[in-house]
């Protein structure tokens, strides 16, 4: 049987990674004017997590989206009014 006395006593480093995930929730949940509880019920629900971004890679990844998004939408046309035909 499990001793019911004992309490769970995680590594520091455990302890450090779920402080650090707070304040990213936070910050990003001022920058976005959400409820940091929102955002962190969001993120445990897709299984993804803050950490520290030392080379700016979220800046690249914005550039590569806005280029996949300006890629998609290259193809697209304007499409004249059937009534203006007539």
């Amino acid at each position: 049987m499990s001793n019911k006395d004992k309490k769970f006593q995680p590594d520091a480093g455990f302890v450090v990674a779920v402080h650090q995930n707070i304040l990213g929730i936070r910050a990003v949940a001022s920058a976005l004017d959400i409820f940091p509880e929102t955002l962190a019920e969001a993120m445990a629900h897709m299984g993804f997590q803050f950490i520290p971004d030392p080379f700016n890679l979220s800046s690249d990844a914005g550039k590569v989206i806005a280029l996949q998004n300006k890629r998609e939408n290259s193809n697209m046309s304007l499409v004249g009014n059937d009534q203006d035909d007539e």
